[in-house]
Parts: C-alpha cells; sequence; structure tokens
C-alpha cells in the first residue's frame, strides 16, 4: 500500500447511523478496528517512502569555490604589493622629501620574485591548514589571517636583510597590512557570489535532541555567513538508519543534506559510536559538537596516542599565562590613557551638564574586582540623587515593571530615577566614559565581565571563582550582544564563557564590536 491510499483510506469517512441504534457500538468498534489497522501499516512503511526520490542530489561543496578561494587569495596579496608600492612612492617623495627606488629599478625583479615566494607559501600554508575548506566566523578566520602574514612579514624581512638589500620599511610593512585587508575582503565578496548562486548554503543534518543539539543549532545561526541550513533535525537515528538500510548517504539523499552535525549528550554519544564510524567509512562530511558545557572551549588542545583509539583534550588556561596578562594589562593603560586624552573635552563638557542640578558630578558604587576585592566604580552621575526611595515607590505602583526589575536587574524604558542629561548620556553609554579612570588604576579592564555588586555575586554560584580571576571590564562580551535586552540570568551565562575562554584576540573583537554596538544603541537604557 501506498501512501498515498493510506492516508485516502485515512481520511475515508466510515458510515454510521444518523440516529441512535443498537448499532452504534459495533459500528464504533469497526471504526476503531479500521483506523488501527490503517496505522500499524502506515507504522510498518519505510521512512523513504514518505520522501520521494529527488533529481538533484545533495548540493556538495563545489570544486570551483575553492579555486575561486585561492585565486581571490593570490589576486589580493598581489593588490597589497602594488597599492603598497604606490602609498610607499607617494609618501616618501611627497610628504618625506626622500627618492623612492621604484619597481623598474630593482635588479631582476628581486623584490617582487620575494613577495610572490612568501605569498606562495601563505597560499599553500592556507591549504595546509584546511583555509579554504573550513568554515570559520569572521573573527576567528581573521585572527588566522592576521598570524599567518605576521609571520610572512617577518619572513620577507629576513629575505630582504639576506640579500642585502636596502628597501622601503613602509613599503615592507604597508603591503603586507594592505594584503591582508584586501584578503578578507576578496573572500567576503567571494562567500557573498557563491550565495548568491547558492553554491555556498550547506544543507545540514543535525543529529541529537536535548540541550547539545538546542545549543548547537542556536550557534550554527547565529553566524548566518557561514552557510549551514538546517535541513532536518534527527532525534530518533536508529530508526531512520534502519529504515534507510544503515546508509547515511541515502539518509543524506532524502533530506537533501550535504553535511551531518552530530550533536548528543554524553551517553546517546557513546552509543551511537557505530554509527558515526559507519558516517566517516562512507566518506561523508561531519562534525561532531561534544557535551562541554560549562567547560572552556578555548585553549583546549587534542593530544592523540599511537594505535590507540583515544584522544585527550588537554586544557591551558590563558588566565595562568604570565604573557597574556601582561600584554592584556599593556593594553588597557594604553587604551585608557589615549582615550582620556582624546575625550577630555567632552568629559569637561558632560561634567558641567550634570552639575548643573546642583548634586554630585560623579556616582560611585561599590563592585566586586580582581580577586574579589571591593572598588569604587566610577560613572556620571545620571540619576536624581533619592534614587533608591524613587525607585522603591515607582515599584510599589507598578507591578509588571517590578516583574521587569526582577528580571533585568534594569528598567529598559520609562526608569523615573534618570535625569534627562543622563538619558542622553545612558543612550550613548557616555555615562560609563568615567571608569577609564578606573582602567588606569587598575581596578577595571577595558574589556571584561560586567562589574557586579556584591549583591549580586550569588547569582554567579561556583562561577564566581573564575569572576575573581579578572577585572571587570568597561565593555565586554554582554555588552556587544544585547546590553539590557538580555536578561540577568543570560548575562551571567555571557560573563562565565567569557572568563573560561578569555584571549587576548577575544578583547580585541570586543573592542572593535563595541563601536557599532554603541552606535546602534542596541538594548540601550
Amino acid at each position: 500500500m501506498s501512501p498515498r491510499e493510506a492516508f485516502r483510506r485515512l481520511r475515508s469517512p466510515v458510515s454510521a447511523p444518523h440516529s441512535p441504534s443498537s448499532d452504534d457500538i459495533s459500528t464504533s468498534e469497526r471504526a476503531k478496528t479500521r483506523l488501527t489497522t490503517i496505522m500499524a501499516e502506515i507504522s510498518a512503511m519505510p521512512v523513504t517512502d514518505f520522501f520521494p526520490q529527488t533529481q538533484t542530489q545533495a548540493r556538495r561543496h563545489p570544486s570551483d569555490a575553492l579555486r575561486w578561494f585561492i585565486l581571490s587569495d593570490i589576486f589580493a596579496l598581489l593588490w597589497g604589493f602594488a597599492i603598497a608600492w604606490s602609498a610607499a612612492s607617494v609618501i616618501n617623495t611627497t610628504v618625506l622629501g626622500r627618492s623612492f627606488e621604484s619597481l623598474s629599478l630593482l635588479a631582476e625583479g628581486l623584490r617582487f620574485s620575494q613577495f610572490v615566494m612568501v605569498s606562495l607559501g601563505v597560499v599553500l600554508w592556507f591549504c595546509h591548514t584546511g583555509q579554504y575548506k573550513t568554515r570559520m566566523p569572521f573573527w576567528f578566520e581573521t585572527q588566522t589571517v592576521v598570524k599567518t602574514l605576521g609571520f610572512a612579514l617577518i619572513v620577507d624581512g629576513f629575505f630582504q636583510f639576506a640579500a642585502k638589500q636596502d628597501p622601503s620599511r613602509l613599503w615592507l610593512t604597508s603591503a603586507w597590512l594592505f594584503a591582508g585587508f584586501a584578503l578578507l575582503s576578496s573572500r567576503f565578496l567571494v562567500r557573498a557570489s557563491l550565495r548568491r548562486s547558492q553554491k555556498w548554503q550547506l544543507r545540514t543534518l543535525l543529529v541529537g535532541s536535548g540541550i547539545m543539539a538546542d545549543e548547537t543549532r542556536a550557534a550554527l545561526r547565529s553566524e548566518p555567513e557561514l552557510g549551514y541550513e538546517i535541513a532536518m533535525q534527527i532525534e530518533n537515528l536508529p530508526l531512520l538508519l534502519e529504515q534507510t538500510d544503515n546508509s547515511w548517504e541515502r539518509l543524506c539523499a532524502r533530506f537533501n543534506a550535504d553535511y551531518v552535525v552530530i550533536a548528543m549528550d554524553g551517553l546517546a554519544l557513546a552509543d551511537a559510536g557505530e554509527a558515526i564510524a559507519q558516517l566517516a567509512r562512507e566518506g561523508i562530511p561531519f562534525s561532531i559538537s561534544p557535551p562541554l558545557r560549562h567547560l572552556p572551549v578555548l585553549g583546549m588542545t587534542p593530544q592523540y596516542f599511537f594505535n590507540h583509539d583515544v584522544m585527550l583534550m588537554t586544557h591551558i588556561s590563558n588566565l595562568e599565562q604570565p604573557l597574556p596578562r601582561f600584554l592584556k594589562r599593556s593594553l588597557d593603560i594604553f587604551g585608557a590613557g589615549i582615550g582620556l586624552f582624546f575625550l577630555s573635552p567632552l568629559l569637561i563638557s558632560l561634567a558641567l551638564l550634570v552639575r548643573r542640578d546642583g548634586g554630585p558630578v560623579f556616582y560611585g558604587d561599590k563592585r566586586m574586582g580582581l580577586n574579589g576585592r571591593p572598588f569604587m566604580c566610577l560613572k556620571f552621575r545620571s540619576m536624581v540623587q533619592n534614587s533608591e526611595a524613587v525607585l522603591e515607590a515607582f515599584l510599589e505602583k507598578n507591578l509588571r515593571k517590578k516583574a521587569e526589575w526582577e528580571c533585568y536587574h534594569k528598567l529598559r524604558e520609562g526608569d523615573p530615577r534618570i535625569t534627562k542629561i543622563g538619558q542622553f548620556m545612558r543612550r550613548w553609554s557616555l555615562d560609563e566614559l568615567p571608569q577609564l579612570i578606573n582602567v588606569l588604576r587598575g581596578d577595571m579592564s577595558l574589556v571584561g565581565p560586567r562589574p557586579i555588586k556584591l549583591a549580586e555575586k550569588d547569582a554567579y554560584d561556583r562561577d564566581i571563582s573564575l569572576y575573581r580571576k579578572v577585572r571587570p571590564g568597561l565593555t565586554g562580551l554582554w555588552q556587544v550582544s544585547g546590553r539590557s535586552n538580555l536578561s540577568f540570568s543570560r548575562r551571567v551565562q555571557m560573563d562565565g564563557w567569557y572568563v573560561r575562554n578569555w584571549s587576548l584576540w577575544h578583547d580585541i573583537a570586543i573592542l572593535f564590536k563595541t563601536i557599532p554596538a554603541v552606535l546602534k544603541k542596541t538594548g540601550a537604557c
């Protein structure tokens, strides 16, 4: 029986008398028996009968996409070389008043040959490390590009020193700087072109259920530029594999999927070991999202053992490394000093406006700092002087706002405590600029978890020990992820993730993300 016939039979009415009679019970029993029989026949059908064969096979990542990425990188590197030569020539001759040796004067184009050789090494390294096949979020891809081109700059400089050349140092450094911008831009354009031609989307089978599957789905959807498109979420994997003759290829073809992501909890992942091994044997590309909830995901290094199916994930905490912490503190001092110098006219103007209502300019509140030491966190005063009494009276009269306060520990709109100048400063996050002084004093960092009140430490539960290891930040992960639109519990989770997975590169990425977040005023209140 085909599915169409089964559902036709299921929809067909069972004749019954229009008036009550002695046949009512027997008719009802016959209907139940018929329904049970049809449902049993449907349940026994292979799942493939419900998904007709498609004429198009699963869309694989096209082979020409790999060539496009390689060609775009080569073009970007050469473009960076040419633009840097032009820029160095103009700056040396017009600004510095020095002669600049043009490319045509270089014997046998030695300088160009050196750059091409190093650039070829860069492209080969990207191929070797899977850069053109691995889909990475923008900031992680940028980190890889910066590290690779930084090393290429050192190698290029060594070659010029070994050849006893006297090149323009401006040309040398700017060539790789321009190449980095061009490389990231060209990759973005290639991906955009592939998306328009429907060659970048990667239809994905998500295998798993529960928290791990939900978080994996949310993570994939949070980076739409990666192209992961959830074709189907499979919760009962053994049943579907049984109904497709234990063939992943047939299962993927039924859903027109290109890729498989395994996102299972610990016990389910162990039980699916043979199914995952079969996935590898069939050569279908896949990824595994291991259950690492509340564990560090950055700094985990895989360690293999010869002739054993064992892999150790060794964690190296950046928080315990002296050099990264020294670099972070150096960045704090430099950034806060520069910020105070250039923003001093704005700070003075805001201080005068706040002072107009007769109250103090600054507001200080005790917050928890490094090693649990309390400090006075500075802000421009944006509230009336009797703010606590005003808030208490307001919440007693407004139960809806009271519920909002209990959830967010903030009032996103209609806060009666905030002054007019305070509304302006909060909208643009200007009230927090005095915290640059806290950064210089060592109480805070430019980037870190939000400075919490002493009464809020219980909400961090066991993660409070991690929180004490870092300085709270002027900006942070939750500030660039929605700010006051996030619930208090979600902000606590983000602070925990930041501390567990801290790196200097994360700080740099958050600093760059802070600028558009402030300009968009997302979650500002």
